[in-house]
């Protein structure tokens, strides 16, 4: 009985992190990721470079960018979905949401903080924006006290996970479909 009633938060909290993983950070598939990666250069005039910050990057490089944006907050909720379904002890699964919700906040952070180019501009804010929804509920997983309470604040969380505005991104940066096992 013990197993079956275990199994049942397990799935239900699966099918939650699956959401979220495939939009809040549906920008991590494939490609060469890594914040160095990418450089921003503006070429203009001395009156241009005085009102103006750095031009926005071309799609490919705002392809490079997301990706390496996305990439840690996918990899800490694929270590916690891999704890989940191994049985770890509350300790170690609030440790794996505190690391998921410190990536969210970064996320959050570098996706405002980037000049992207226009035509992934709203997708982004519409991300940025269910992301920090989200994040007060990453924060009180990482509190939890026991796994059923963890579990009700991730699915709390996956409410919020971006999956509209994370595949238009992913469309419009010409990337493929998202792909849970590149994180794990």
């Amino acid at each position: 009985m013990d197993g079956i009633v275990r199994l049942v938060p397990i799935r239900t909290f699966l099918t939650a992190l699956a959401v979220a993983g495939l939009v809040a950070v549906s920008g991590c598939s494939s490609g060469p990721a890594g914040d160095s990666a990418v450089t921003q250069t503006a070429v203009a005039s001395p009156t241009q470079r005085a009102t103006s910050g750095p031009a926005p990057m071309t799609a490919k490089q705002a392809a490079v960018r997301y990706l390496a944006i996305v990439k840690p907050y996918n990899v800490a909720l694929e270590s916690l979905e891999q704890a989940v379904n191994g049985g770890q002890p509350i300790a170690t699964l609030r440790t794996s949401a505190a690391k998921v919700a410190a990536a969210n906040k970064t996320q959050i952070s570098r996706l405002a903080n980037t000049k992207w180019p226009a035509a992934v501009r709203t997708p982004i804010k519409e991300l940025r924006a269910e992301s920090l929804k989200a994040q007060p509920y990453w924060l009180e997983a990482a509190k939890a006290q026991t796994q059923d309470a963890l579990i009700q604040q991730v699915l709390k969380a996956a409410r919020h996970n971006g999956a509209d505005a994370g595949n238009t991104i992913r469309r419009l940066l010409d990337l493929g479909k998202y792909d849970e096992s590149d994180y794990s």
